[in-house]
């Protein structure tokens, strides 16, 4: 998976991993109907997401880990690859959309 030369700026932002699992501190977050509990350490932000059973979000985006990137233009960043889920406005100004690269779960997102 290659996002070097990729014509549109692009910036790891996390890696989210789905869990069923509690954990203490995890915070909710109505907008993505899921509780997230983020860890931050030397810049590798994990955050362990638990979806409620009805929340927004195609199967593969609440099994699945994914590795998330901010970038200046979602619609570029997304053409040409499988889309999982398309783009999407889940609060004002923040677009997100996933996509899945040689087997690998991707959110790509733009806030603006």
């Amino acid at each position: 998976m290659d996002l070097k030369n990729t014509g549109y700026d692009v910036a790891y932002d996390h890696i989210g991993i789905p869990t069923i699992h509690p954990s203490e501190g995890e915070v909710y977050q109505a907008d993505i109907s899921a509780h997230v509990y983020r860890v931050g350490t030397d810049g590798l932000r994990i955050e362990k997401i638990r979806f409620d059973t009805d929340a927004p979000f195609p199967q593969d985006v609440k099994t699945r880990p994914h590795i998330a990137f901010k970038v200046d233009d979602l619609a570029e960043a997304i053409f040409g690859k499988q889309i999982v889920m398309p783009p999407t406005e889940f609060k004002p100004g923040i677009q997100f959309a996933f996509v899945d690269i040689e087997g690998t779960l991707i959110e790509f997102f733009k806030i603006g």
